[in-house]
């Protein structure tokens, strides 16, 4: 769920004989150009082995208990064949004002422990899934507490109570794997755990600097104009956040990382006059508080918001509706991200209980053939824009690389931590948490290219075509979206759900109408096969993402595209009313206008 990409060799997995997915080409194919989408990416710099003059003292001291303690735990009787420490050190800076006025001002600092303890061998151990779900043998989903400073008594401390704690609960877990598979007549032969190599990087830790009263003022002038038009609620906020991150393992690892991110929200909202609430928020990402927009850019920001907060106010709920529509840049990155990105995480492909929607596809076409899809953490900006997903490592000590997940229409990959799937051995650097929760598989930088593609102007044109075609009294265009989940659960429908914002109905002459309420629902399969064009110009969606294993920072590229055939479906409004009198900031706001009337 997000609220608001080396290759992937190993492909032994060979696909079934005959494909079990019906033509991905329309009844008419459209004809598009030989001319791609275009994105201009800049990736980071070749990583650096260790700078011994930004060393922390912490990875010695990681380092020799981890080592002190392999050795007593590989000669227990159930001995440990892995261990990793990751400590997370992050200050967080939140500043939020509303109305003009700062309602939130806080500035905390914490660092989590997470040890991992596996027991048993990479082939079985403790953390392989039991068949009946019961979540016995799942890992407790708390960080350990470990004192700030790099005291060696207090630090090592920390470390050794915690690794007693989790060896417990990983001894008594492959207790139950191995009382789980003696009553199984068949057991998966995939390993539970990929090595990988060892890996020593060391950056200089970060600062984060920033004038905190200045952008107090900052926010309060911001969440004033923010209450325009018909706007009631107006808020503007800021996030700053300094992380250094220190992860060993028993392979010998040592890692150090340490960045800054910054975080603009700017929003405002109404409650409609049939209870609907209304609302507009646009976000702007960088990795230092100077990346974000200055005033001048600021008040675009609130111009956008507050434009589209009032035609929202005007629109009419929409109807639902089947037929072909238009996901523009953003909209359709998040489309990706929901529909596909999830369903390729490759512990999804291993668990029982899951859809496991592509698990049998590899070598399949499952879109058209002039559309691929990677993931690569390494890109740093993508037309200019700072990338969310960008990382160097990821939180099991394994490098980030590209991934290939679509070539021509066609799966070839999956986005893989260290749990193994049938096919694909090895981690390809995609395991991610936050602290305090196991890793698993998870997005980055998602992107999609289309090696044919065609102007913004000419693509609606296509979609005026699609309505002619399919006798519908309009198309839609889908300009933003908010959000979305998707359910990969086996004991659900395999659908998805997207929370548009911005909904255009464009009519055969070519009048547009914006209306609200609704939501793109569907399967995935069917929906990647619907998609007919793509656009040649691509954005970017920046935003965070929710999972089993967190919320982490995630992006996705996308040109514009076209689907034939798209799902709306009226949105849940509750049974709300609007307030019985005028807010203070539309009394204002009519006072002013009447005051200019009279002059």
């Amino acid at each position: 769920m997000v609220v608001a990409a080396s290759a992937c060799g190993n492909h032994s997995a060979k696909p079934a004989e005959k494909p079990n997915l019906p033509p991905v080409a329309a009844e008419t194919p459209i004809e598009l150009p030989n001319i791609p989408s275009s994105l201009k990416v800049t990736k980071s710099a070749p990583i650096d082995g260790d700078t011994p003059s930004a060393r922390s003292p912490l990875l010695n001291i990681m380092k020799a208990e981890n080592d002190r303690a392999m050795v007593e735990l590989r000669a227990k009787a159930e001995p440990a064949h892995y261990l990793a420490y990751q400590l997370v050190e992050q200050r967080q800076v939140r500043l939020e004002a509303e109305g003009g006025a700062l309602i939130n001002d806080d500035d905390d600092t914490d660092r989590n422990l997470d040890v991992e303890v596996r027991v048993g061998t990479a082939e079985l151990d403790n953390t392989r899934q039991l068949s009946d779900d019961n979540g016995l043998n799942a890992p407790l989903t708390r960080p350990g507490v470990v004192p700030f400073g790099a005291d060696p008594f207090a630090i090592s401390n920390a470390l050794w109570l915690e690794t007693d704690r989790r060896y417990n609960e990983s001894a008594q877990a492959l207790g139950y794997v191995r009382q789980d598979l003696s009553t199984l007549s068949k057991r998966s032969e995939v390993p539970d755990f990929s090595s990988d190599q060892r890996e020593v990087y060391v950056e200089a830790p970060a600062t984060l600097t920033f004038d905190k009263k200045l952008w107090i003022e900052r926010m309060k002038r911001c969440s004033a104009k923010a209450l325009r038009g018909h706007a009631t609620r107006g808020s503007c906020g800021v996030t700053f956040k300094l992380t250094t991150a220190w992860f060993v393992n028993s392979e010998g690892s040592q890692i150090q990382q340490s960045w800054t991110s910054a975080q603009l929200n700017v929003s405002a909202g109404v409650k409609a006059d049939d209870g609907m609430n209304l609302s507009r928020l646009e976000q702007r990402f960088g990795r230092t508080p100077d990346d974000l927009p200055n005033d001048a850019a600021i008040d675009e920001v609130i111009k956008t918001v507050n434009t589209d907060l009032d035609a929202l106010h005007a629109a009419p709920l929409a109807d639902p509706y089947v037929g072909p529509a238009i996901l523009e840049g953003r909209a359709a990155g998040v489309f990706f991200h929901e529909v596909f990105g999830h369903r390729i995480e490759g512990h999804r492909q291993k668990d029982d209980t899951s859809g496991q929607t592509f698990a049998a596809q590899v070598g399949h076409d499952i879109a058209p053939p002039w559309l691929s899809v990677y993931d690569d953490a390494t890109i740093q900006t993508a037309n200019a824009m700072q990338l969310n997903g960008f990382y160097r490592f990821d939180d099991e000590g394994v490098r980030a690389r590209r991934v290939e997940l679509v070539t021509a229409g066609k799966l070839v990959g999956f986005l893989l931590g260290r749990n193994p799937i049938e096919g694909f051995p090895r981690s390809n650097g995609h395991g991610r948490r936050s602290p305090g929760l196991p890793p698993v598989s998870r997005q980055g930088n998602l992107v999609v290219e289309a090696s044919k593609s065609v102007e913004r102007t000419q693509l609606e044109k296509l979609l005026l075509e699609e309505v002619k075609k399919q006798n519908r009294p309009y198309g839609m265009v889908f300009t933003d979206i908010s959000g979305g989940f998707t359910n990969t659960s086996a004991f659900a429908p395999q659908a998805f759900k997207v929370n548009p914002v911005m909904a255009y109905r464009i009519y055969p002459d070519g009048r547009r109408e914006l209306v609200r309420g609704i939501d793109i629902g569907g399967t995935p399969l069917v929906a990647l096969q619907s998609i007919r064009a793509a656009s040649r110009e691509v954005e970017t969606f920046n935003g965070v993402c929710g999972a089993e294993s967190g919320w982490v920072p995630v992006s996705a590229s996308a040109p514009s595209l076209l689907i034939e055939k798209l799902e709306v479906e009226k949105s849940f409004i509750p049974p709300d009313r609007p307030p019985l009198m005028d807010a203070p900031s539309i009394r204002q706001t009519a006072s002013s206008k009447t005051q200019e009337t009279a002059q």
